[in-house]
């Protein structure tokens, strides 16, 4: 509804109105036909949905889209226009940036010119059988979601971690340390996007600065999405022990309504996790192959399970402290807004010290 009632296009007295996508009116249930196509087209208002159903939009009387503003402008000035709105005619100056109503204009100093605005073309509607992530991450490992040009993510992650998932007086881990990380990704370009992420000193205070680009998209046709990033990691605020990584994402929707993941990583310059961050250590090359899942159970509610192993002896660290023994693997439930801009994920996944309880959030800022 929030996303109907925000189209330019949509009818006034239809945007309180849950009849627009549901049979029933007062929502909920059965989608009609409206609601069922909104849905294939990715959530979206198209054009093409709009033609398709012009009893849910405004048009004119020839049947094209309403929205286009008669404009003049005025001879002998670069800066001065002529609107007209609902019978009024308004000179915008945008040098002074002032906006002066017209009583009566002279009709010699106007030249009138039809400027018809910009068509409102958003970006191609996935294929109905194309699923939709909305998070960066899937728990802990990477999805492919693609991140459109200009916009700004935000990615913040929390864990408490616990050992004894009976230990009912520490409320299971929420009165233990909590190890936030933050970052922000970035997208130049429609396929190439660039970031950076901090996590806390009990993980040895690394900053990771990375770029990624789009190599293959399902939205856009492709028979999979695949995403490569590299990254550089520097522990103790990015002063040492430096890391440098290359990961694939690659991601296969099931129907619309499921995408499992394959996402192999080599680190080149790997340390153990508990190692004490301001020594300069000897770094190892890890390999890691990561797989995972998102199913939705509602459109908006999706359940999540992953798996990460590290492949080889030198990169589990297996004589050092707790070492990796065993795959890293997670479980959660997340859930989108309607504008499918921000996301919060509920997730349990283990670790060297036990159970994590923990949770994602993700916002898409601009």
């Amino acid at each position: 509804m929030k996303i109907y009632a925000a189209n330019p296009f949509s009818r006034p007295e239809l945007r309180s109105k849950c009849s627009v996508c549901h049979v029933n009116p007062q929502g909920g249930g059965e989608r009609n036909a409206f609601g069922k196509a909104f849905i294939n087209a990715g959530f979206e208002i198209t054009p093409d949905l709009r033609k398709q159903f012009p009893d849910r939009f405004v048009t004119d009387e020839g049947g094209q889209q309403v929205g286009k503003l008669p404009v003049s402008f005025v001879e002998g000035s670069d800066a001065e226009a002529i609107v007209e709105m609902n019978g009024r005619r308004y000179v915008i100056n945008t040098r002074t940036k002032s906006v002066k109503e017209l009583e009566g204009a002279p009709e010699k100093t106007i030249a009138v010119t039809s400027v018809k605005p910009k068509d409102d073309k958003p970006a191609p509607a996935p294929a109905p059988d194309v699923y939709r992530p909305v998070d960066v991450r899937l728990i802990n490992l990477p999805t492919a979601m693609p991140i459109a040009k200009g916009s700004l993510w935000t990615d913040f992650t929390h864990r408490f971690p616990f050992s004894d998932p009976t230990d009912s007086a520490g409320i299971f881990g929420l009165d233990s340390l909590a190890l936030p990380s933050f970052g922000f990704t970035y997208g130049l370009t429609d396929r190439i996007h660039i970031g950076a992420y901090r996590s806390p000193g009990d993980v040895g205070r690394p900053i990771l600065f990375y770029a990624g680009a789009s190599l293959l998209n399902e939205q856009k046709g492709d028979p999979i999405s695949l995403m490569a990033r590299v990254g550089l990691e520097g522990r103790d605020n990015f002063k040492r022990n430096f890391t440098t990584s290359f990961e694939f994402s690659f991601a296969r929707s099931i129907t619309r309504h499921a995408q499992i993941y394959v996402v192999p990583t080599i680190s080149v310059g790997d340390r153990p996790i508990n190692s004490d961050p301001k020594s300069n250590l000897p770094g190892e090359t890890a390999f890691a192959l990561g797989i995972g899942a998102a199913v939705n159970i509602r459109p908006s509610v999706a359940l999540m399970a992953e798996a990460n192993y590290r492949l080889n002896e030198a990169g589990r660290y297996t004589g050092v402290g707790l070492g990796i023994r065993r795959p890293v693997v997670g479980f959660g439930i997340q859930k989108a807004s309607a504008s499918r801009k921000h996301a919060f994920s509920l997730t349990f996944t283990n670790g060297p010290h036990g159970l994590t309880i923990g949770f994602n959030l993700s916002r898409r800022l601009f």
